[in-house]
């Protein structure tokens, strides 16, 4: 029998790759067809204009759903590894097909938005809030293990099979299917607690997994979505990430690019950045109509691994460290700081003729973004967790996130062309210095916030501003008394508040 841990893990191995870990290899076979940098840009764009439309949209469908998300997962997992498939269908750069490579994208963005808020919502309904970030750093963990395996494998595909790198594609469809099978052994739990609704689990089976003891109860009450959106604290966490976003623009192409030879790093004329190694000879090896060295995988791989493996131990050590009760802002402001490092970096590398082999080598740096940025989503929990607006709120982030990428590539893409890759890389540098001071100045330590509900804190503070504005009204003196204790799980003593006089503050 498939324990509802082992199915969750295996999911994640599963799901790994698909969250856009094979759009590296297709930006790459693009511009081998003829592409130019511009028009693999706009492919993406595409996908980030339907993410911008829907994520919130989304968000709000996985809280609200009263069919089983397992089953939204599944469907997604589907339809990504089917897009996959579209290369086998494409010939050149011609405009039938930018068409149908932009329509497929743009079919896989509308599933990669059901992907991230369905497994989240499954992780809390399963396991609960009290073992969410223990589920969350195990699902991380074996994530970027089975992202590793896909690099590895999608690299040594590539290789054996060059020029014919269309082989790697079968990858997410296999992958997909895995992800369909395990996902239906996870345990249903709580749907209402996958929303953020009841903080404390009352019953667990024999898996320690979730068991709904709230199936006759009504539904509570969510908050009010200005509420959770307009909160000072979700709201630096935003500017943080737009600027972290905008700073990222273009960054894995050129770095993908100026590994595989294409684009404005190839090997002619126009291509100066290189370190007149092998490559050139590997390219034409094979076959003269490649453009991308066959070297190239390899080395895509390796960076792609290492990176991984940097998340896998930082992962750890991170949820080690926080489940020691360590602070979450310390790593969240780490994790913003990380990039501008990398960014200098690789300019230092393209700048001095490094050799692709230390420029591969930045992705250590780069994999340690990914390993500190966990706590974002504890951190996103302790400040929402009650509030039944779990998934929107990250939705909602995520299309703030989405309009921040959309505009930022495009305009990346155009400093790209017209002025080079070094001067695309040092904008990006300069922007990215902007999040860690956002974090450090404006983003809370949330640890200790999950403890108490978000509907009930936001009671308490409409009751002290109304009690400080009147006490202001009538010369300093408070006219309110409290009954009751907002720590009380009654809503009746939590709500009743009166004026003295009678009048009713709620």
């Amino acid at each position: 029998m498939i324990t509802t841990l082992s199915a969750f893990l295996l999911t994640s191995f599963s799901i790994a790759e698909l969250g856009d870990g094979y759009g590296m290899y297709v930006d790459m076979f693009l511009l081998a067809k003829g592409w130019g940098e511009k028009s693999v840009v706009i492919s993406g764009i595409f996908r980030g204009v339907i993410d911008l439309l829907l994520k919130s949209i989304v968000g709000d469908v996985i809280d609200k759903t009263h069919h089983d998300r397992r089953g939204f997962l599944a469907l997604a997992a589907l339809v990504i590894g089917l897009s996959s498939l579209m290369v086998y269908f494409v010939d050149g750069a011609d405009t039938s097909d930018k068409i149908l490579v932009y329509i497929v994208r743009s079919v896989e963005s509308i599933a990669l938005a059901f992907l991230g808020p369905a497994f989240a919502a499954i992780t809390l309904s399963a396991f609960g809030p009290e073992l969410f970030d223990t589920m969350n750093v195990k699902r991380e963990i074996v994530s970027h293990i089975g992202s590793i395996f896909s690099a590895i494998l999608s690299g040594a595909i590539a290789w054996i099979f060059y020029p014919n790198i269309e082989a790697v594609f079968i990858l997410p469809i296999t992958f997909a299917s895995s992800a369909v099978f395990f996902s239906r052994f996870i345990a249903k739990g709580d749907p209402l607690m996958g929303r953020g609704f009841h903080l404390r689990t009352e019953q667990r089976d024999e898996q320690n997994c979730v068991i709904d003891t709230h199936v006759d109860e009504l539904e509570p009450e969510a908050s009010d979505y200005w509420e959770v959106f307009s909160d000072k604290r979700i709201m630096a966490m935003v500017a943080a990430d737009v600027f972290h976003v905008i700073a990222e623009a273009n960054v894995g192409l050129i770095f993908n690019s100026a590994l595989a030879g294409v684009g404005s790093w190839a090997d002619d004329e126009n291509g100066s950045n290189n370190n007149n190694d092998d490559n050139t000879n590997n390219a034409t090896d094979d076959s003269d109509s490649a453009i991308m060295a066959r070297s190239a995988f390899p080395l895509l791989a390796a960076a792609g691994s290492l990176a991984q493996i940097v998340m896998v131990i930082g992962t750890w050590i991170v949820g080690y460290l926080t489940a020691q009760g360590w602070g979450r802002k310390p790593f969240y402001v780490a994790h913003l700081s990380v990039h501008p490092i990398r960014v200098l970096l690789i300019l230092l590398c393209m700048w001095t003729n490094a050799g692709k082999g230390w420029l591969a080598s930045t992705e250590l740096i780069g994999g340690l973004t990914g390993a500190l940025g966990i706590v974002n989503v504890f951190m996103r929990a302790d400040i929402v967790l009650g509030s039944g607006r779990f998934n929107v709120v990250d939705g909602y982030m995520a299309t703030i996130r989405g309009i921040a990428a959309v505009s930022s590539q495009y305009i990346g893409a155009v400093i790209l062309e017209g002025q080079g890759p070094f001067v695309a890389l040092s904008v990006s540098f300069v922007i990215a210095v902007i999040p860690p001071i956002i974090g450090y100045l404006f983003v809370p330590e949330t640890l200790g916030m999950r403890q108490r509900d978000f509907k009930e804190e936001k009671m308490e503070e409409k009751f002290l501003r109304a009690q400080a504005k009147l006490g202001i009204d009538k010369g300093g003196e408070s006219q309110y008394i409290e009954i009751g204790s907002f720590s009380s799980s009654s809503k009746a003593d939590r709500a009743t508040l009166v004026q003295k006089g009678g009048m009713a503050i709620l």
